[in-house]
């Protein structure tokens, strides 16, 4: 364990399974962990219940163009180079099966829609929505001029408004 300070419990749980007391935690922070949740509309509910007013939820997925890529990868050319990213059923959201690193990976898309309005349904209100590009530092690395062909990760800040809820 990193951090043993008094102040933070660590629990082992999946997401769906966590109780999320109510107004309890002032932020919630998900890292690449929402493409693997089949109702994302759900999750965002509990979070929102389980924040202060105004708390703050912070997180990253894989952007919608990723996760509806078809096996998420690039079409090659005959030389090797990756010439485009393919997209197919983007409006169909539901489990995509892909390997990654080596491993069978079942993950769960979701729409730009779905997300961004599953956020506002709840009660959120979107402070930060940025779609993340390399720094041009990154450049020289081989491979990574091509990740500004398409987005890859979606960031996202939202605030917990708790007045406009009945």
């Amino acid at each position: 364990m990193r951090n043993n300070k008094s102040q933070i419990e660590y629990r082992i749980c999946g997401i769906e399974e966590y109780e999320y007391p109510a107004n309890t935690w002032d932020c919630v922070v998900s890292n690449l962990a929402l493409h693997y949740i089949e109702n994302i509309d759900e999750i965002f509910q509990k979070i929102h219940q389980t924040l202060k007013p105004d708390g703050v939820f912070l997180f990253n997925i894989e952007h919608p163009i990723f996760t509806s890529g078809v096996g998420q990868d690039w079409v090659y050319t005959n030389e090797g180079k990756p010439q485009y990213w393919p997209i197919d059923n983007y409006f169909y959201p539901g489990e995509r099966k892909t390997n990654f690193l080596g491993c069978d990976v079942t993950k769960q898309h979701h729409t730009l829609t779905q997300i961004l309005m599953g956020l506002l349904n709840s009660g959120f209100e979107l402070e930060v929505v940025e779609e993340a590009e390399p720094p041009k530092e990154m450049m020289n690395i081989p491979g990574m001029k091509d990740e500004l062909r398409r987005p890859m990760m979606l960031l996202v800040k939202a605030i917990a408004n708790k007045s406009n809820l009945s």
